[in-house]
């Protein structure tokens, strides 16, 4: 796997670097940051919206479904004591040509994609402080 690099760009942001792409993160205004990009948990959010998204494109691609848009829209609940996500609420919009009796095979395999998985199997987290 690749090396991913996580690096100050001053404030509260921060560019993360993987195989040379890069993705900003900075915290909204209201929250100490200049909102020059999602913060890090809007970025968890979208890393499960990605990869939902990219299930349901394989999806409809292997078997011709292309009468309209399809898209993947999330919204989350932070919770407290620890501070976190509560939960994500993730709609799937489907292309209009994709048969009601296929929608919830479509669902169990979206949540399937790898970053929910990881969500549902919480891993190991190693941290050196150096």
């Amino acid at each position: 796997m690749d090396l991913i690099t996580v690096s100050p760009k001053g404030g509260r942001a921060f560019a993360v670097q993987v195989r040379g792409h890069e993705v900003s993160s900075d915290m909204s205004e209201k929250d100490g940051g200049r909102d020059r990009g999602p913060s890090p948990v809007e970025l968890l959010a979208g890393s499960l919206g990605a990869c939902m998204a990219m299930m349901v494109q394989r999806y409809c691609d292997r078997h011709g479904y292309k009468d309209g848009e399809f898209g993947v829209n999330l919204t989350l609940e932070i919770a407290d004591s620890p501070k976190r996500v509560g939960a994500f609420v993730v709609d799937v919009e489907l292309p209009d040509d994709v048969p009601e009796d296929r929608k919830e095979a479509i669902r169990r395999m979206v949540e399937l994609c790898p970053v929910h998985e990881t969500l549902r199997h919480p891993p190991r987290v190693d941290v050196d402080v150096a």
